[in-house]
């Protein structure tokens, strides 16, 4: 592991580390060194990226923000500078010039091996890179590894779920050794982008709104707030000036924050829109849910999950009984997920009324606290169920490991 020495840290990064040290207590020695191997994760989207580089029992000791990295909305030069940027700024809060790692983690859609390779190039070097989309990053961070549906719904739209896990034994291996083979069944849903798909999302919502107040400037629909909303929002002079405005989808969906607000007001229509989205996004959840049932009810095996050898391993902290027991969870995370009461009314009944038994939860981690959850898992520092003190603590001190 290669790191700067303490006294060449300036007291910026210093005391941020010692703030680390102070609220985690775990991490970092009394010299102000690591402990133990390292891990890394990306948490990257079409908007920004994270890089998360903790110790091994899940203390982040540095965060670092990038741009987009997501191909559908970057060039490959453009996310390979994120990933940089992102890195760099990691090992800056760490106090470090560089670091070897034992995995790196990478939930990143659209970002290729090649790259993520080129972004972490002479700042990070893993032992094991992974990447891989967002939905086990999504689902991770959620729910920890208890069985359940995870439906995102940020400026698109997808769902996630994970049916029971099962341990079965396995041959031994080259050592010898007995393993264990985990098996867990995943399915997703959705995620078919703004052409086809975002159903429930807030460019769903952004663009339902705006073709309402379209249909009320022409007095063909419901009067509604949305109209003054719409001009006020965009800006636009006067109402066919909308129509006219080369919108992208980050900017309609923008809007769904104002519908929110209308609702919230009394605007029937607008109440209308997120309810209608929330019965998409539960429609969403329910699917999966579905397809986990019916592939249950067939004892299809689901998928394998390797164990890779253990890197120093550590014993978790905190333990408990996620993914062991039979309760089915439902979670609707993502910016949508705070919109008015109409949106999550709907999902919820959209919900139970394919599984009244289910329990409607809020997400444990965010995203980004789920793919480093997923790193420590692949380097065999979290058993499943398990989250550390560690990763706790580092949860509590910093917004973006909290969903």
């Amino acid at each position: 592991m290669r790191t700067t020495p303490a006294n060449s840290v300036d007291s910026e990064t210093r005391e941020t580390r010692e703030t680390w040290a102070i609220r985690t207590g775990q991490g970092v020695d009394a010299r102000g060194q690591v402990q133990g191997p390292l891990v890394a994760a990306v948490d990257g989207g079409g908007t920004k990226t994270l890089f998360l580089l903790a110790t091994a029992d899940g203390t982040v000791i540095g965060i670092g923000r990038g741009g987009p990295v997501n191909a559908l909305f970057a060039s490959a030069d453009e996310a390979i500078r994120s990933v940089q940027q992102a890195a760099a700024g990691a090992l800056r809060e760490a106090g470090m010039k560089c670091a070897d790692v034992a995995v790196l983690y990478a939930s990143a859609p659209g970002a290729s091996r090649d790259i993520v390779s080129a972004g972490i190039d002479g700042l990070v070097s893993p032992a094991r890179l992974e990447t891989a989309g967002d939905e086990m990053a999504v689902l991770t961070g959620a729910l920890v590894d208890e069985p359940g549906v995870v439906v995102l719904a940020g400026t698109g739209s997808f769902a996630v779920g994970r049916g029971i896990r099962r341990d079965c034994d396995s041959q031994a291996g080259d050592t010898g050794r007995h393993r264990v083979v985990t098996r867990y069944r995943i399915a997703t849903r959705g995620g078919w982008g703004p052409l086809l798909g975002d159903e429930g999302s807030a460019y769903a919502i952004g663009l339902a709104a705006l073709r309402a107040a379209a249909l009320a400037f022409d007095n063909r629909g419901e009067h509604t707030c949305l109209c003054d909303m719409a001009l006020e929002h965009f800006d636009a002079p006067r109402a066919w000036s909308l129509a006219t405005m080369n919108m992208s989808r980050e900017q309609i969906a923008s809007f769904a924050v104002r519908v929110s607000q209308a609702s919230a007001a009394g605007d029937d229509v607008a109440s209308a829109i997120l309810a209608q989205a929330g019965r998409d996004l539960g429609r969403l959840g329910v699917s999966v849910l579905r397809e986990l049932a019916e592939r249950s009810a067939t004892g299809e095996p689901g998928e394998p999950v390797e164990p890779v050898e253990p890197i120093e391993p550590i014993e978790p902290v905190e333990s408990g009984n996620a993914g062991h027991g039979r309760r089915i969870l439902a979670v609707l995370t993502g910016g949508v997920s705070r919109a008015a009461l109409p949106l999550i009314a709907a999902f919820r009944d959209e919900i139970l009324s394919f599984s009244p038994d289910a329990q409607i939860v809020p997400p444990q981690f965010s995203p980004a606290g789920g793919a480093l959850l997923v790193a420590l898992e692949i380097a065999e520092l979290r058993e499943p169920g398990m989250v550390s003190a560690g990763l706790r603590a580092s949860a509590e001190a910093c917004s973006e490991l909290r969903a």
